[in-house]
């Protein structure tokens, strides 16, 4: 059961919004990884991860949209998880409008359960394999770090939305769009 709430405040853009703030946030993030690995593996590296692509496209093309569905389950998995919640209380869909996957909670979170729920896909499947396939060598994982980096730049948008709240304050997930309601529970929690 939904805690009654009052909303104080929407921390939220559209999902198309989001998808083009994602391109200022995650850009930097993206050529700071390319150039890494530029001044690592120089051009070779990326003339390898794209011939190491068009040799298993498929398979590539399989862990990508695996990579999309375990992006979304992360934050959903994490929320329930971390914030106490039932997985009952997780949906998931795609916003087919502007091509978008979600993960929606639907029922109110401490700002830091969201912040690390928003956060986790971008760290477990955006810069640990960035980060692994520029050590390593490897360009396959490299690229798909990079892919989910760059992906996880709606993520980022949100949080940008939360900087100036309170880590224990509540949040409710947006319904239809990318971020959350900044709310008060009623009564208050303690």
């Amino acid at each position: 059961m939904t805690p009654e709430y009052t909303i104080k405040k929407d921390l939220s853009v559209s999902m198309l919004a989001a998808n083009v703030y994602s391109l200022v946030f995650a850009m930097p993030l993206a050529v700071f990884f390319i150039s890494l690995n530029l001044g690592i593996w120089g051009k070779h590296g990326l003339v390898q991860a794209r011939d190491e692509i068009i040799q298993q496209l498929f398979f590539f093309a399989l862990l990508v949209l695996l990579g999309i569905f375990l992006h979304e389950l992360i934050h959903g998995v994490a929320w329930a998880f971390l914030g106490k919640k039932s997985l009952n209380t997780i949906r998931y869909g795609m916003n087919w409008k502007v091509l978008s996957p979600y993960a929606h909670c639907q029922e109110p979170l401490l700002v830091r359960v969201y912040r690390l729920g928003g956060i986790l896909p971008g760290i477990i499947l955006g810069f640990i394999p960035a980060m692994i396939g520029i050590l390593s060598g490897i360009s396959w994982i490299f690229l798909y770090g990079l892919i989910f980096t760059v992906a996880a730049g709606g993520d980022m948008v949100v949080l940008w939305l939360l900087r100036h709240e309170n880590s224990h304050d509540w949040v409710l997930d947006h319904e239809s769009r990318a971020g959350c309601y900044l709310i008060e529970l009623n009564p208050p929690v303690k």
